[in-house]
């Protein structure tokens, strides 16, 4: 029995020798860093360096955003009012605060005594650098005289517990410049619109972090973590441009009016988004005031969902998220499929005898009485709607809604900026005759105007789709670029010579005799272009939104200018002139044409029909077509191809619709038409969301 148990009191010992042992050699290798461990958790210092969000700069280098540092003021009451070593902190602490900051005492005072046992109180934030640097200038002075003093004449006073903890503030020098293309930053390192919220990830940086423990000695070794600050975007977007593009729109405004007025301004040779503009703007600064569209009695009245909905109105950009019928700039397209496809060759002549009749439908041109016969490039010049629908007819829909998809609408074109809209366009498997008709004019299918623009651009600059953008390059903090945004070519829509051909149709749709778009010349300049008059839904209403796309030299296109009215504010008809929107036009490519260095053509304009090559070959079908350099005379042109569902005999039945539109498709900022035919409908703005959102919370706090 003994003999057991020294065994057992042998093996306790020798399992405390071992457990001695190990604890021995821990503390021999990692005593340090466990002593400093527990030191730390007794005394821990912490904080957080805020990184710089990058800045957002035009084309030129003019700031449109900026990350500018501010400071918050920090009060520490406990050290305040701590007299353990015998000095008196508070007068001396609220004197100088008083004297820096102007804040009332008693306020002050009273909430330092009332948060006694705080050591981090902030009591003003994003104060500017300057009134920083007086208040620690003012406290190294005083404290210095309190020092000179003998203790019964103040010598025990200090100013203490006062620190500032620097952060940074977005800022937007030019206000609501450019806000549907800039958008604003919240404070949680997301953002709203444009391309802060686009570009969220790039724009924003890591934050840093200063951190320290005591160590053995009791003293405080710290380490710095710098923060990482973040990507400076360089726009596309030109701030002279875009003033001259804003002064035109808000002239407008001030004078006849419309629900909205919107502009693009574009490079067609790169995608480039030169300027971008909407009336419907806000204050980057203040983007959640609504005192511009509401009065203060409608604004109190407002439950948060009101509030929201309203803040995302207006912060919802109209040329990227908003789809509308666009009316006859498709004319334009129209021809250039049917020329590429050998459905014509664009010498024909049509006869218009002011209607066509399909199914249940009169569908009418602006001519009532018809225009009688017409060219190809008479078709457009006069913007008939009956040589629109000969053409489609023979062309069919297969190939028509081939051609609008090649021309990008129905699909996103992929700009560079939130919440854009796809569109509405039919399937050949679901499109009618009259759907087909109407749509050979811009009628009963819906696009953006991104989208035009962009289709547009292909069409003009010999056949080559740039992806739309509006950033340049990126930077980093230092300046050197990291990346730099090269032209994206999509696909080919059109050969050349198509191009050629649209390009001269449309010189003689703004220069020549009889052409809809005189308005938007520009004295000097080989301007072309087309204009729209599209009548919207419910056609009852005759409400209408007109609209010109044009640009210059016509014989080589160098900038791109889209302007669009919407619900001129007058009444019926009286609004179904695109005579406004070219005028618009006008004046925005007489002053950017000059500051872009394109020069009047001095002299005689260029005869472009001299330009035109042969016909090439179609993009889809490779099916070449007659020489479109013959004479468009009706003597010397080959009569229109006889067949096609829209060569009927002029037999009318009036439907009572004084256009006789159908009323099939989604209307303005609509496009739930589109669930159940093979469209989505993509038009949200999720952080638009966020920021109403947050703010309401934040206004209920």
């Amino acid at each position: 029995m003994q003999e057991k148990l020294a065994i057992t009191v042998l093996v306790i010992m020798l399992a405390l020798f071992a457990l001695v042992l190990v604890l021995y050699n821990l503390v021999k290798s990692k005593g340090e860093s466990y002593n400093q461990i527990v030191l730390s958790h007794q005394d821990y210092e912490s904080r957080t360096i805020p990184y710089k969000r990058g800045n957002i700069i035009d084309r030129n280098g003019t700031y449109l955003a900026i990350s500018e540092k501010v400071y918050n003021l920090v009060i520490d009451p406990k050290q305040i009012l701590d007299t353990e070593e015998n000095y008196q902190y508070l007068d001396a602490t609220l004197d100088a605060l008083v004297e820096c900051f102007g804040y009332k005492r008693d306020e002050l005072q009273a909430m330092i005594e009332e948060k006694k046992d705080s050591q981090y109180v902030i009591y003003a934030k994003q104060l500017p650098a300057e009134d920083k640097e007086k208040f620690e200038t003012y406290e190294k002075d005083k404290n210095k005289e309190y020092r000179a003093l003998p203790t019964e004449e103040g010598g025990n006073q200090r100013i203490t517990g006062v620190w500032f903890e620097e952060e940074y503030k977005r800022t937007y020098p030019y206000n609501e410049l450019a806000c549907n293309v800039v958008g604003f930053a919240l404070k949680d390192g997301n953002a709203s619109g444009g391309v802060e919220q686009y570009y969220n990830d790039i724009l924003n940086g890591v934050s840093g972090r200063e951190y320290g423990y005591l160590n053995g000695d009791s003293n405080v070794e710290r380490t710095v973590k710098p923060a990482q600050n973040g990507r400076t975007l360089e726009l596309t977007i030109d701030v002279n441009i875009q003033k001259i593009v804003q002064k035109y729109l808000d002239e407008w405004q001030a004078g006849i009016g419309s629900n909205l007025a919107a502009a693009i301004v574009m490079d067609p040779n790169s995608g480039e988004i030169l300027a971008m503009d909407t009336t419907t703007r806000y204050n980057l600064n203040d983007p959640y005031n609504l005192s511009t569209y509401y009065t203060d009695e409608e604004i109190q009245a407002m439950d948060e969902k009101t509030k929201s909905e309203a803040w995302y109105k207006m912060w919802r950009n109209f040329c990227v998220s908003d789809s509308y019928e666009p009316g006859s700039p498709q004319k334009a397209f129209t021809v250039a499929g049917a020329i590429e496809e050998g459905a014509i060759s664009g010498n024909e002549v049509f006869e218009c005898g002011g209607k066509l009749h399909f199914g249940d439908w009169d569908i009418r041109c602006v001519a009532r009485a018809g225009h009688g016969p017409l060219t190809i490039t008479q078709g457009l010049m006069k913007s008939c709607n009956v040589v629109m629908m000969r053409i489609v007819s023979l062309e069919g829909k297969e190939k028509f809604v081939q051609y609008q998809k090649i021309f990008g609408f129905g699909e996103k074109t992929g700009i560079d900026l939130p919440g854009e809209a796809s569109g509405l366009i039919y399937q050949a498997s679901n499109m009618d005759p009259a759907s087909l008709a109407t749509n050979a004019f811009g009628q009963n299918y819906n696009c953006t105007m991104v989208q035009m623009a962009a289709g547009y651009a292909s069409l003009i600059n010999g056949g080559s789709y740039y992806e739309p953008h509006v950033v340049k390059e990126i930077l980093n903090d230092e300046g050197s670029v990291v990346k730099s945004v090269s032209p994206n070519l999509v696909r080919e829509t059109v050969s050349e010579s198509t191009s050629n051909f649209i390009n001269n149709a449309l010189y003689q749709t703004v220069s020549g005799d009889g052409g809809t778009a005189g308005a938007a010349a520009v004295a000097g300049y080989e301007v072309a272009g087309k204009t729209g008059t599209a009548q919207k839904q419910p056609r009852a209403e005759k409400n209408y939104l007109v609209s010109f796309i044009g640009y210059a030299p016509a014989y080589n296109p160098q900038v791109l200018c889209y302007v669009v009215v919407d619900t001129p504010h007058l009444p019926g008809e009286q609004q179904a002139h695109s005579t406004f929107a070219s005028e618009i036009f006008s004046k925005i490519m007489a002053e950017v044409l000059p500051y872009k260095n394109v020069f009047p053509a001095g002299g005689a304009a260029q005869d472009l029909e001299t330009n035109l090559s042969s016909q090439e070959e179609g993009i889809i079908s490779g099916t070449a077509t007659e020489d479109p350099n013959a004479a468009e005379t009706p003597a010397e042109t080959t009569p229109a191809p006889e067949g096609g569902w829209a060569n009927y005999d002029e037999e009318f039945i009036d439907s009572g619709d004084e256009y006789s539109y159908p009323d099939t498709m989604g209307n303005v900022q609509d496009e739930s038409a589109a669930i159940g035919n093979g469209e989505t409908a993509e038009t949200g703005d999720n952080a638009g969301e966020t920021a109403a959102s947050q703010e309401a919370q934040a206004a209920g706090d």
